[in-house]
């Protein structure tokens, strides 16, 4: 039960994070459109004015407008370069505010190419395990 509940979570997080609770949720409102619009006009009719775009619901309006403002968020922490200068993407924990810094501040970790020369040639033929 325990992994059935954790591929459940996974699987949650996936959707969201590929943005597919925005097709759920878009599904959802084509679907109670097309329900009421079929109860006082022809079927045909109400396809067609479910899906012609011209007579949103609030629903629709809604998801419309969510999708609008995840994008502006999303544009947020996208990398950008102004002038030289690369923007960071910094998580904070409570605390201070983070001081920015820019290229000549920034402390890079020093990485020193060791090579080894081995002196004896691997097993011919290579041992069975």
């Amino acid at each position: 039960m325990k992994s059935f509940l954790h591929k459940i979570i996974i699987l949650s997080c996936a959707l969201y994070l590929s943005g597919a609770h925005w097709i759920v949720l878009q599904g959802t409102a084509w679907t109670g459109m097309l329900v009421s619009r079929a109860i006082s006009t022809s079927v045909s009719e109400a396809l067609s004015s479910t899906f012609d775009g011209q007579h949103p619901c609030a629903m629709c309006s809604a998801i419309a407008e969510g999708k609008c403002n995840e994008d502006d968020a999303d544009a947020d922490f996208a990398p950008s370069k102004k002038s030289g200068e690369i923007k960071f993407l910094k998580l904070v924990l409570g605390g201070p505010p983070a001081r920015s810094l820019d290229q000549s501040q920034a402390v890079w970790p020093r990485f020193e190419q060791q090579v080894v020369v081995r002196g004896a040639a691997p097993p011919t033929p290579p041992p069975i395990a």
